[in-house]
């Protein structure tokens, strides 16, 4: 039995569209660029190496984001740009944004008897709930999260949890997302065979990190899978 574990914002769901469009302008740039450095140089480069206990601290990010830009902090604007993020997350979940090959491949891989599981950070049910209301299909058997499996997706521990839970064995389970530190390293010290999905044509991860597949969508990452049944 192929059990496929899903990521959610970046893999299904569009966030960087919305959150893009909610920030631009803020520090006199684009969203699409100022969305960029929060994303990958600051949340990537610097939370998830050295401050992964800040991983939710929205305004330590925009702290960081100041000295990155070499601009003097302004607490107002930090404040505003935080509110934008929190704004965004509510547009998200009241009018999302998939991709375009998101539904489709999940109703292909259920069409298939694989059984999936939406493996994400938080809001995991809601989210849930929202992509349900969107397709009117429950495509998940399962839905993971931090708070419900009591590690971060950081951890090996929440990827062993998961295949306990699922009763799934790692050499016919799937990890698919867009963050090699929560969605590929984890999942490959568990044993997980790992599909990175890079949209955006980032240099390939190394070390724990390197996935076993790269995938530039999902439509890719479903014939890799469907090659395994």
């Amino acid at each position: 039995m192929i059990t496929v574990l899903m990521d959610y914002d970046g893999t299904l769901h569009d966030h960087d569209a919305v959150i893009t469009r909610s920030i631009d302008g803020i520090l006199g740039q684009p969203g699409t660029q100022l969305y960029h450095t929060w994303r990958y140089r600051i949340h990537r480069d610097i939370i998830h190496t050295r401050h992964l206990d800040r991983h939710d601290d929205m305004l330590f990010h925009a702290q960081l984001l100041f000295q990155h830009l070499g601009k003097p902090y302004h607490h107002p604007t930090a404040q505003t740009l935080v509110q934008k993020f929190h704004e965004a997350d509510q547009t998200a979940k009241d009018t999302p944004i998939y991709f375009p090959d998101a539904i489709p491949t999940l109703d292909t891989l259920k069409d298939h008897g694989i059984t999936l599981c939406l493996s994400t950070g938080r809001n995991a049910e809601e989210k849930a709930e929202t992509l349900h209301k969107h397709t009117g299909t429950r495509h998940f058997t399962y839905i993971f999260s931090e708070p419900a499996l009591g590690c971060l997706k950081t951890e090996p521990e929440y990827y062993a949890q998961a295949l306990s839970l699922a009763g799934a064995d790692p050499r016919t389970t799937f990890s698919v997302g867009d963050t090699p530190l929560s969605d590929i390293r984890p999942a490959n010290l568990t044993g997980i065979t790992t599909i990175w999905l890079n949209r955006v044509n980032e240099p390939t991860p190394t070390g724990d990190s390197t996935p076993h597949h790269t995938a530039t969508t999902l439509t890719q990452a479903t014939e890799i899978i469907l090659k395994h049944t």
